[in-house]
């Protein structure tokens, strides 16, 4: 490969001629698949059709037609298919995703791609608590949720499946790193169990995922999830305490004992300002003056996590078209997909709730940014 002038490969990405080709040979075969797997995700042209739907059927049928997602949902009837088994359907997808990952990582990656799959299992997790906390679950349901869970040999799916309320669904974790997370809460009654439950499964995960990005032996991916860790732990912590303060009054030490403790350039200062401010005008006077601002641009409080999650697409879309040699390929690409399934049960809850297709375009994240084709 010629690269002209001496240095100048080290001069366009900050790596010797050496360390280039060394990253090649460790990535090459990660590289390419992500590349491969990325190249057959949604593009514009298919939100936009999903947008026109006006059933989950035909959603539904769309995918199985017409996208990468027709192998996975070939099992699922058009004409009888229940929302949940659709979207768990989809959340298989991204497990064999991951399992294709770990088939061409070493052990080292392969220990943090494991950590990082934890975040699936928590949110699918989350999910059964809410149910249960609304009211009665299907067994054929919970069953259908409780794959995501397949990786703790200690569980009995079946047993557990039969659970008849949240009490004795998390009494049959047992075994289990979930069950010792939440047993505290097993016998709690109060108003805020649910909420308790989610921030502690949350919090777990950024510190098990802290605990194994330290643990990475190569320096450049190490600062690759490290600006990727701050960045999003940065985001969530501004959101955090602006909902916790001005929509749910908590205290500011209850706000504390629940703060993501990686902080990137937000900083400490300014995170304690935000913490102390006495009202949103103040709150969103201090966040205007940090990196964040363009978060609340937009007054509308539904639109804030939008703004992030848009802001997240776009990080992540950078890091995998400008760090095809490192773990950024496996990241981002994971977390793109967490997004585009994401993006097809937004479009889901819309149609249920009669929006209009202007109106869903809105909550579509990297809409405007999609490329065609």
């Amino acid at each position: 490969m010629k690269t002209g002038k001496p240095g100048r490969i080290k001069y366009l990405t900050g790596f010797s001629e050496g360390d280039v080709m060394l990253k090649e040979l460790k990535y090459g075969a990660l590289s390419g698949k992500s590349r491969a797997m990325y190249g057959k995700m949604l593009n514009r042209y298919d939100y936009n059709a999903l947008i026109q739907k006006k059933r989950i059927s035909e959603i539904l049928a769309y995918l199985k037609h017409n996208t990468h997602y027709g192998t996975i949902l070939a099992g699922i009837d058009e004409n009888n298919v229940h929302r949940v088994n659709l979207e768990n359907a989809l959340k298989k997808d991204i497990m064999t995703d991951y399992s294709k990952f770990c088939k061409f990582a070493n052990s080292k990656l392969k220990e943090f791609i494991n950590v990082y799959f934890r975040k699936i299992e928590i949110e699918s997790l989350k999910l059964i608590l809410r149910a249960f906390e609304a009211g009665h679950v299907e067994y054929s349901v919970l069953e259908e949720s409780l794959i995501f869970l397949r990786g703790n040999d200690s569980l009995d799916i079946p047993k557990l499946a039969l659970s008849k309320d949240l009490e004795e669904f998390l009494s049959r974790l047992r075994g289990t790193g979930y069950y010792e997370l939440l047993k505290p809460f097993i016998y709690d009654s109060g108003e805020m169990r649910l909420f308790n439950m989610e921030m502690t499964l949350d919090l777990y995960y950024i510190r098990s995922l802290k605990k194994a990005f330290e643990r990475l032996p190569d320096k450049a991916d190490k600062a690759v999830v490290k600006e990727m860790m701050e960045t999003e732990a940065d985001i969530l912590n501004i959101l955090w305490v602006y909902r916790s303060k001005f929509l749910h009054d908590f205290p500011n030490e209850l706000i504390r004992s629940y703060m993501v403790h990686i902080t990137g350039k937000l900083g400490r200062k300014t995170t304690d300002e935000l913490i102390n401010a006495e009202n949103a005008e103040e709150y969103l006077a201090i966040l205007k003056k940090s990196p964040y601002s363009f978060l609340f641009e937009d007054q509308d409080q539904l639109f804030f996590e939008h703004s992030y999650l848009e802001y997240i697409h776009k990080l992540h879309k950078t890091y995998f078209r400008r760090q095809p040699f490192s773990i950024a390929c496996i990241i981002s690409y994971l977390r793109l997909k967490e997004l585009e399934i994401a993006n097809i049960i937004i479009i889901i809850e819309c149609i249920r709730y009669g929006l209009s297709e202007e109106e869903t375009r809105k909550f579509v994240i990297g809409m405007n940014i999609q490329e065609k084709g």
